[in-house]
């Protein structure tokens, strides 16, 4: 019987429900990371000695990195680096960001490293450009090895976001966008030592597969789609708004930067009268301050908010805006079906939308973007039957779903048996 999985991320992204599902399936040996709130550890404790509203400020922070379903017992912090990276993308450092992300990524999969050395799980399970040294050492105890890709091949991303440069530079903090040779031989050796490769999407897949990075992987690779969080997202629906009427509520979440298309977005809007639509972003700004000068009056921008508190920004609005050029899924699209919104996506990442809760993007430009929103403006009623149509449509990205798949993969893949293991 399996019950032995280590589960490891620097930071968080799906890795929560990764970790809850084999937790949930009594399969979890240890989830390690390098920030998770727990208010009697070290630095959390710090909190409650400060005055207000620091200490408000400081909790909300913290609170970014905090899930209630997972039980602290079987969570391990392991490494710092991750806060003084956080503190350099909070300042607009964004060359020094990347260069303590990259270096807290290894000084993590070393710690980790360590941890399997001493605790011997029957699976790694670790996520990409944080997983190398991790993998290294399993490989050599003989462990079982899962990458998890959350997001494409770096050969791809710097073709796909070539294109985009060419076509809006200003967009761009500095033509050395390109993400560079260490990070695709890296990449490279985590492909080369995991045993399964694991992708949210066709799209991710696709993008691994592509004839300019690794198309041998075919075998490996299997797509897991992912869940939403159904712990935060629990009750969003019902709190939703009901009637859509002018203006527009549209809403963006994530990195706010050129690979997510928020230059589409903010041109969009800029053409848009206020009476019409308006805008809010959940996410940090990364275009320059002064190309994002000219929008900011029509632009509601929120850059650091909790998880938790996702689901409230949500139900205020009525349509979100998803026209990326380069994703591994996009956790916010099975968010924003949870919630009952209406979706405008482009096809990169997982294709959520039906004709009955959304628009697909048949192209990513500004003049496309902008008429699937005005399509919506100038008939509000379409938007009221798609909101209701997305609660429908939500079903496959359920954890309880999530979780099964999990199971199922781990028990054909790495056990090639179709019986219960975990």
């Amino acid at each position: 019987m399996l019950s032995n999985v280590g589960v490891f991320h620097p930071g968080t992204q799906h890795s929560w429900q990764v970790a809850r599902a084999l937790q949930q399936n009594e399969a979890l040996a240890w989830y390690a990371t390098q920030i998770f709130y727990s208010p009697d550890r070290w630095p959390y404790r710090i909190e409650r000695y400060l005055p207000e509203p620091l200490r408000s400020r400081l909790h909300a922070e913290f609170m970014r990195f905090h899930h209630p379903a997972l039980k602290p017992e079987g969570v391990l912090t392991v490494g710092a680096l991750e806060w003084v990276f956080r503190i350099a993308q909070r300042m607009g450092q964004r060359r020094l960001a990347l260069a303590l992300s990259r270096a807290s990524n290894r000084n993590f999969g070393r710690k980790v490293a360590d941890l399997i050395r001493e605790t011997r799980p029957d699976i790694v399970w670790g996520f990409d450009t944080a997983s190398l040294e991790v993998f290294e050492a399993a490989a050599q105890l003989g462990i079982p090895r899962i990458l998890d890709k959350t997001i494409g091949d770096p050969r791809t991303y710097n073709r796909i976001i070539s294109e985009v440069y060419e076509q809006f530079p200003a967009y761009f903090s500095s033509p050395d966008f390109k993400l560079d040779q260490s990070v695709i031989d890296r990449t490279d050796r985590e492909y080369d030592l995991a045993d399964i490769i694991l992708a949210g999407s066709e799209h991710c897949r696709d993008a691994i597969l592509d004839p300019c990075a690794r198309p041998d992987l075919e075998d490996k690779i299997s797509i897991l789609p992912y869940c939403y969080d159904d712990v935060f997202f629990a009750d969003a629906a019902n709190s939703s708004r009901k009637k859509v009427e002018l203006p527009v509520r549209f809403l963006f979440c994530g990195q706010a930067g050129p690979r997510k298309g928020i230059h589409l977005v903010l041109e969009a809007i800029e053409r848009i009268p206020p009476s019409a639509a308006s805008l809010t972003i959940l996410g940090d700004i990364q275009i320059p301050d002064a190309t994002f000068r000219r929008f900011a009056d029509r632009v509601s921008v929120h850059s650091t908010v909790a998880r938790s508190d996702v689901p409230r920004f949500m139900a205020e609005a009525d349509c979100l805006l998803f026209p990326s050029y380069f994703e591994g899924a996009g956790l916010v699209l099975y968010e924003a079906l949870a919630v009952g919104l209406g979706i405008i996506q482009s096809r990169s990442g997982d294709i959520v939308v039906k004709d009955d809760c959304g628009i697909r993007l048949d192209e990513l430009t500004v003049e496309c973007l902008y008429s699937a929103m005005c399509s919506i403006i100038d008939n509000t009623k379409k938007v009221d039957t798609w909101k209701l149509n997305s609660r429908t449509n939500v079903g496959k990205y359920q954890f309880i779903g999530y979780s099964k798949r999990i199971e199922a993969l781990v028990r054909k893949k790495i056990f090639n048996t179709t019986e219960h293991i975990i």
